[in-house]
């Protein structure tokens, strides 16, 4: 049987048996050690950019919530010391009314 494309045997080399083995290893360690530490670095600056980015929101909303309920207690209260003052007025007009009424029943004509 004939195949239509030639027989390739693919060269096999042995490291090992190169000349320049143990130059090329130490050129592979060279480039691997430059890519880990790189690596390393972004990972690590990484890292540290995200928490100081993540406890700066946190610290930043925890201010702005705290803020935030400062200014609804001050309001609250004083629409509240409004309500006191409204409420105090009608009392002092329900006790005025009603003294006024005591005092003007005696005047009405007998019937």
């Amino acid at each position: 049987m004939t195949t239509a494309y030639p027989q390739f045997t693919a060269a096999t080399a042995q490291l090992n048996a190169l000349p320049y083995q143990d130059t090329f290893l130490k050129i592979a360690n060279v480039y691997a050690d430059s890519t880990r530490a790189s690596v390393e670095q972004l990972w690590i600056s990484s890292s540290k950019i995200i928490m100081e980015e993540t406890m700066k929101a946190f610290i930043a909303a925890s201010q702005s919530c705290a803020e935030a309920l400062t200014r609804n207690a001050v309001s609250v209260q004083q629409q509240s010391f409004s309500r006191l003052i409204s409420a105090n007025q009608k009392a002092v007009e329900i006790m005025g009314q009603s003294f006024a009424d005591a005092m003007t029943s005696g005047w009405k004509p007998a019937r």
